[in-house]
């Protein structure tokens, strides 16, 4: 059956309170009832497009930046006012203004709602000139030139098209729960061939509204053009005695050290962390035994994820052999079954969380709540081995974990 459009909007708001890849899904759903019309429909009854903007709790979100401006051409498309639109994505009216002429595919300009040519109004002070001036023709559109498009890689070498982007290449921040142990991620190569089930990066990339910013889809691609990100990021002037605004994930969209993953790719992402010092580099793979031999970051934080037994040796064996990094971190997300170690003190950091409901190209893959006993029980072990644990907000709420709701015999 159909999901009407209350259903929709009820699940957008709810969203709101999922981190990580959730926000992806809040903006998709926004775009949705701009797009049908179906706002009108929804809520408290708004009386404008830029109210229903207004009302929706997009700021917190981190999201690639080509999903914030797929969402921002939506809503402007359809009648919001920049305001409106700034208001709602939490960022500045010039950057909304910037972006829409950045990712405009039309030819003519944008043309003006009466609320639009309201807030044009109030910028423009009246002279008394104005009234006796006769009308101007109206100058013809200036061409649409063609971007300017790249050719990057794919791991079995591959030609893909990719636009130039128009500034320099920063990291992205990351508020929300999904990445909750550093507030930038830097993605120099996307895409990833483990196949998981759940993952929420491949949802992401193999969605239709964010094809133009995938145009490999979940095939591994080397993006040469971001590799001054780390040269070029700055951590804005009030957060800069804040340890976590120096910690960003490296290829939160892949696995670097993917056994399919080219030697050359791995050499031109270290060279670029290593020239870039002040960051602290948060590594993750199912690869561990790739790191070891490798020249890495001094300030990197190394980790693996492990999600079944199978992998829990591979990643003891691999730890270790390393040495030499700021810091060795387990990630226990998602938990999937009862995990057994022998051994933690190979670790500094201990991440645990559960499995968020993704939308995958062959259907819905539901969330999965960990039994608290699973959860406490490695947490108890990791405390004891002198690890400093992390229980991700995921474990809290949405979907959370099963505690324990025992009562005696009776």
């Amino acid at each position: 059956m159909e999901e009407t459009a209350s259903v929709r909007y009820g699940r957008m708001l709810e969203a709101a309170d999922i981190g990580g890849y959730a926000g992806v899904r809040m903006f998709a759903e926004a775009q949705w009832l701009l797009e049908s019309g179906e706002w009108k429909t929804v809520g408290p009854g708004f009386e404008d497009p830029s109210a229903f903007v207004r009302s929706i709790p997009l700021a917190g979100f981190s999201v690639p930046p080509e999903v914030r401006r797929a969402y921002e051409q939506v809503a402007a498309s359809n009648g919001a006012t920049q305001r409106a639109i700034a208001e709602s994505v939490g960022v500045s009216q010039p950057t909304v203004q910037r972006d829409l002429a950045d990712d405009s595919d039309e030819s003519e300009p944008e043309s003006d709602t009466s609320s639009d040519l309201q807030e044009q109004q109030e910028m423009i002070l009246p002279s008394d000139s104005d009234e006796s001036e006769p009308e101007s023709e109206p100058e013809p559109p200036k061409p649409k030139h063609a971007p300017v498009m790249l050719t990057l890689y794919t791991h079995e070498n591959e030609p893909v098209g990719y636009p130039q982007p128009q500034g320099k290449a920063t990291f992205n921040e990351t508020s929300g729960d999904g990445i909750s142990w550093a507030e930038w991620s830097w993605n120099p190569v996307t895409g990833c061939l483990h196949g998981c089930t759940y993952c929420y990066a491949r949802e992401i990339a193999t969605s239709t509204r964010f094809e133009k910013s995938f145009p490999a889809g979940f095939t591994p691609l080397l993006h040469t053009e971001r590799m001054d990100a780390p040269a070029n990021t700055k951590i804005p002037a009030a957060h800069r005695d804040d340890p976590a605004w120096r910690r960003v994930f490296v290829c939160s969209m892949a696995d670097l050290y993917g056994r399919w993953v080219p030697d050359e790719w791995i050499k031109q992402v270290h060279e670029s962390m290593l020239a870039s010092p002040q960051w602290e580099y948060l590594l993750l793979t199912k690869f561990p035994a790739r790191y070891v031999g490798l020249d890495l970051p001094p300030n990197a934080w190394v980790g693996t994820s492990v999600d079944e037994q199978k992998r829990v040796r591979i990643a003891e064996n691999a730890f270790r052999k390393i040495d030499g990094v700021k810091v060795k971190w387990l990630s226990l997300e998602p938990l999937r079954e009862p995990l057994e170690f022998a051994d933690l003190t190979m670790f500094d950091w201990v991440v645990i969380g559960a499995q968020t409901e993704t939308r995958q190209p062959d259907g819905i893959v539901p969330a999965f709540t960990p039994p608290f006993e699973w959860v406490a029980r490695l947490a108890v072990q990791a405390l004891d081995a002198g690890c400093a644990v992390h229980l991700k907000p995921n474990l809290i709420s949405h979907p959370g974990m099963e505690w324990l709701n025992q009562y005696p015999p009776t």
